[in-house]
């Protein structure tokens, strides 16, 4: 992560440059520059605006103050555009890399960079300004910190030598690139650096590193990873099904991919050769997605005239802007450039009505005419892209643009093979998920997306991946994976069968493996050493833990056809209730009233009539509660996905809300409000085979099965010896506090629900003014107002445990 770069702002001319190149050279030679780095302990006043969860009390906090000092005669233009100080606070940044060029830092980010105003001091000889800057970095205990010191921006330059000062504290001068000491000590070196980058590597002073890292031979995250991955393998390969395997261009399309994915690879290994993986990515996938998309559907796309007009109408907005960018950088004269695209439109749309004047319709002949007009001003625009991409001047975010509506075609096909059909909303709708996988509208609109002029921002990362148009493909496709097993439940899913179908259950697991790919806590990631690709425990668990739920001691149960079949078991169930409750009272009451105000005729009469009532309805336990309600699968789930949904978000104030400079990256760091409404979905999907026969024992059985899955993500936490057992129980009471309250809410809910599916009142089970029916809602408002409790108290380790390593995104 660097240092001073920022997030892009709006363009404000930099006061300096017209004021130095009006300098005489005389004056610009007696300008002097000095820069200071001192690195000390960062200060609890430092640390005070930064979140709590970002600050590990296990590695250093390091504040690096940079102090720049300009000093210049005072006939100087320079000195003048400083008193003004036209720009600032905006140009802050812009005027101190200009003179003295950034400096840029290793290690996690707390804060922003920070800049003080420049102080201007002035005699009759010399006037100095000088430019504070603060930086607040974590490092771990062993982990080396490197500076570079980039050159200046400025042309031509304000300085041409600056001298540089480093007072490294705590820390040790380990190496050097580019640099020749002038005075080297223990707490100090000074150097003198021209107009070009040097760097500097510091090391602590008090740490001692072995001469031999011990490592296990055997490594647990090694062996999970593996073992997750088999799984997943496994499971992918069920929930696809015998029928779609014996599909040939099914197989045809897994071979293709199983080739192309190892060169998506390449990269990582030799960068030189990752134009071979753009292609394969952004060309290869998108027509082997297609042409498996135009095999299996039994129709052909249902595009119309009207359907082309709207895309060449929207190529020639997207060339108008092209042929705007090419006229404000000279790229051609505006008159040439107007004048061939009028001469390309009606050439074109001449060509088109000589053509197809034979045909004597009108409508025809003007739309095609039209088509070719806007095709025209397109191909123009790509010609001139393609001529300004060979000379290296073009729009800097147009090779994106184009990459992502090349990417788009794949979840286009993907959609249309899912649901059987070609949709145009489907179109716009890959369009616009494709533009967001490559970044959010406001890195698209921003000014630095389309202008030259504006310095280009560093490239975000991703843990350790940089987000290159690249990445964020692959990313996508993850993402378009993910989309299609949910797709695929929902065929499934529409057909009551699903509930004992062995391809939606193994679709499912998948489902929730992946959600629980990498735990929760932020020390897990790091005492067991699993890396972002990694695979880790908390996916075993929901494996096995789902397997429990859908694969215990089972009652038959009748699934009723329609709702008013629903609404006859319930009624017969509520019947039985009724007369087991009676017959319960007889036995009761009748050890008093025997002998005293009832005869044994009586209750001998009472009984029988009972045990006949009770032999109509039979003596097996009750099923109507465990049923499916007469609805298919897929709307059981979403029901109990969007229940447990609005029961989570609440914690979202705990666990922090996802960030992502991307649609991916900002999925992927939510993933953790998926994770529970995930088995609220399984719970719903196929609630006739969860363990129990009512909702409130199935919704217990679920939290089993939820909380032993959420506290693995918590296992190195839990052992770890350096965080305190309060802190630890601070931890588990969070965590189960949110999953017993999602779960039993969606319990209550759940038999609200089947009693309104059955036209019948909750209180004909549920009784209000009975303490044992209030056992459960009282729970429920018990654990949340005692996780809202232990999360008001939680201090900076807590906090930390429960945000985890968020995926955020830096600058590099």
């Amino acid at each position: 992560m660097t240092g001073s770069e920022g997030p892009k702002s709006t363009v404000v001319t930099n006061p300096w440059a017209a004021a130095a190149a009006r300098a005489d050279p005389a004056v610009g030679w007696a300008r002097t520059a000095t820069t200071e780095v001192s690195l000390t302990r960062a200060r609890t006043a430092d640390l005070g605006a930064v979140p709590k969860g970002r600050i590990d009390p296990r590695q250093r906090q390091v504040r690096i103050t940079v102090r720049h000092r300009l000093g210049m005669r005072p006939d100087d233009p320079l000195a003048e555009a400083l008193r003004r100080g036209g720009g600032f606070p905006g140009t802050l940044q812009q005027a101190t890399d200009s003179a003295f060029g950034a400096l840029k830092v290793d290690g996690q980010s707390l804060a922003p960079t920070t800049r003080l105003a420049p102080v201007v001091v002035s005699s009759p000889k010399q006037v100095t300004a000088e430019f504070t800057v603060t930086l607040l970095r974590q490092v771990k205990i062993e982990e080396l910190l490197r500076f570079d010191f980039t050159a200046p921006t400025a042309f031509p330059l304000i300085v041409v030598v600056r001298t540089v000062t480093v007072l490294p504290g705590e820390w040790a001068v380990l190496r050097v690139e580019g640099i020749q000491p002038e005075r080297q000590e223990s707490e100090l070196m000074r150097f003198s650096v021209g107009a070009y980058p040097v760097s500097m590597t510091l090391a602590p002073d008090s740490y001692g590193f072995p001469d031999v890292a011990e490592e296990d031979d055997f490594s647990w995250a090694t062996a999970l990873g593996v073992l997750t991955a088999c799984a997943l393998a496994v499971f992918l390969v069920r929930s696809l099904g015998l029928r779609w395997w014996q599909r040939v261009p099914n197989r045809e399309l897994v071979i293709a991919l199983a080739i192309a994915a190892p060169a998506l690879l390449i990269p990582l290994v030799a960068e030189e050769w990752s134009p071979v993986a753009y292609v394969i990515l952004f060309v290869a996938v998108p027509v082997m997605a297609v042409r498996h998309a135009g095999r299996v559907l039994p129709t052909s796309p249902p595009w119309t005239v009207r359907d082309l007009l709207t895309v060449t109408g929207l190529g020639v907005l997207v060339g108008i802007g092209m042929l705007s960018w090419s006229w404000l950088h000279g790229q051609l004269p505006g008159r040439t450039l107007l004048t061939g695209a009028a001469l390309a439109a009606l050439s074109a749309a001449g060509a088109a009505i000589g053509f197809s004047l034979d045909l004597g319709v009108r409508p025809v002949v003007v739309r095609l005419a039209a088509l070719w007009a806007e095709a025209a001003i397109g191909l123009l625009a790509l010609a001139l892209w393609s001529r300004a991409l060979l000379s290296g001047v073009y729009p800097p975010d147009s090779v994106r643009l184009v990459l992502a509506l090349s990417w788009a075609m794949i979840p286009v096909a993907a959609v249309a093979v899912a649901t059987r059909r070609w949709s145009r909303g489907a179109v716009v709708g890959a369009v616009v998920v494709s533009l967001l996988v490559q970044g959010w509208p406001t890195e698209w609109l921003d000014a630095g997306s389309w202008s030259l002029a504006v310095p280009r921002a560093v490239v975000p990362t991703i843990g350790t991946l940089p987000l290159d148009p690249l990445v964020r493909g692959v990313l996508g496709l993850l993402l378009l994976g993910f989309v299609m097993l949910v797709l695929r439940l929902w065929r499934l899913g529409c057909q009551v069968s699903a509930v004992r179908n062995p391809a939606a259950e193994s679709t499912m697991i998948v489902v929730l493996m992946v959600l629980y790919i990498t735990p929760g806590g932020s020390t897990t990631l790091a005492d067991i050493d699993v890396p972002l690709p990694l695979l880790a425990i908390t996916s075993i668990v929901a494996w096995v833990t789902a397997r429990w739920l859908l694969t215990g001691p089972r009652t038959v149960v009748v699934e009723p056809d329609t709702q008013e079949e629903h609404r006859q078991f319930i009624r017969a169930a509520l019947h039985k209730r009724l007369l087991l409750l009676a017959e319960q009272e007889l036995y009761r009451t009748g050890r008093t009233r025997l002998g005293a105000d009832m005869s044994m005729e009586e209750f001998d009469q009472r009984r029988r009539a009972l045990e006949s009532a009770l032999r109509e309805h039979g003596r097996h336990p009750e099923t109507a509660f465990a049923t499916a309600a007469g609805c298919t699968p897929w709307h059981n789930g979403l029901s109990a996905f969007t229940v447990s949904l609005l029961l989570s978000l609440p914690f979202a104030l705990v666990f922090g809300w996802p960030e992502g400079t991307d649609l991916t990256g900002f999925l992927f760091d939510g993933r953790y409000l998926l994770t529970l409404p995930a088995f609220g979905f399984l719970f719903g999907y196929f609630y006739p085979r969860v363990r129990g026969t009512q909702p409130m024992t199935k919704a217990l059985h679920l939290a089993a099965a939820a909380l032993l899955t959420s506290l693995a993500g918590y296992l190195s936490t839990l052992v770890e010896p350096d965080i305190g057992a309060f802190d630890k129980a601070q931890v588990v009471a969070i965590v189960v506090g949110q999953v017993m309250m999602v779960c039993v809410g969606l319990g209550l809910f759940w038999e609200w629900r089947i009693m309104h599916l059955a036209d019948e009142p909750w209180a004909r089970v549920r009784n209000l003014r009975s303490v044992r029916s209030l056992a459960a809602p009282a729970l429920a408002l018990v654990l949340a107002a005692g996780t809202t409790a232990a999360s008001s108290v939680a201090g900076q380790t807590v906090d930390r445990i429960l945000k985890g390593d968020q995926v955020t995104t830096g600058q590099r």
